[in-house]
C-alpha cells in the first residue's frame, strides 16, 4: 500500500474529495478538520485493506477501482462504484471487522482515521461527530433497504421453487 497525506493545497484531490457526496455539505474549514487525519491509500491488486477480525479505526471512501468484500474467505460482494463508503461499522460499534476487503484491481481509497474525533475540541468536534453520525445513518438505512429487498427476491425465488411442479 502506498499512503500519500492529504494535501490541503492540492486542489485537484481536494476537488475530489468535495465530490463525495459525504463531504459535500462541509464547509472548508469543517473539510480542512476532517481531513488533517484523512490519506489516500493506494492498493494493488489483491492487496488487504481490511483483515476480517481485527480491530481498526479506519473508514473507507473507494475513490477508483475495484473491491472484493469477503466473509471467512468467500465474496460477498464487490464494491466498484466511486465514493462507496465501508469499513464503517467496525467504526460504529468498535467490533472486530465482520469482513476482509481486498483490492481486485489496482484501487485509490480515501482513509479516514477516526480517532481523530479525540483531538477536536469545542464547536468543531460537535459540528464533525454530527456530521459523522448523520452520515452513519444514512448508510445504515441505506443498506437496510437494500437489504430488504434482497430478501423480498429472496422470498419470491423461493415461494416460485415450492411452486414449481417437479416430476
Amino acid at each position: 500500500m502506498k499512503q500519500i497525506p492529504f494535501d490541503p493545497n492540492d486542489t485537484k484531490l481536494v476537488e475530489a474529495i468535495k465530490s463525495i457526496p459525504a463531504f459535500t455539505p462541509l464547509s472548508d474549514e469543517r473539510l480542512r478538520d476532517v481531513m488533517t487525519m484523512a490519506t489516500i491509500r493506494d492498493y494493488e491488486q489483491r492487496e488487504n485493506i481490511i483483515t476480517q477480525g481485527e480491530l481498526e479505526q479506519c473508514m473507507f471512501f473507494l475513490m477508483s477501482g475495484k473491491l472484493s468484500v469477503r466473509v471467512n474467505d468467500v465474496e460477498v460482494n464487490v464494491l466498484n462504484k466511486a465514493n462507496t463508503v465501508f469499513g464503517e461499522m467496525g467504526i460504529i460499534d468498535t467490533a472486530p471487522r465482520s469482513a476482509s476487503v481486498v483490492a481486485k484491481r489496482d484501487s485509490r481509497c480515501l482513509a479516514l482515521d477516526v480517532s481523530f474525533f479525540d483531538l477536536l475540541e469545542g464547536r468543531s468536534k460537535l459540528a464533525v461527530q454530527a456530521f459523522f453520525y448523520k452520515m452513519f445513518y444514512q448508510i445504515l438505512v441505506e443498506r437496510l433497504r437494500e437489504t430488504n429487498e434482497h430478501m423480498a427476491d429472496l422470498d419470491m425465488q423461493k415461494t416460485v421453487l415450492e411452486n414449481m411442479d417437479i416430476d
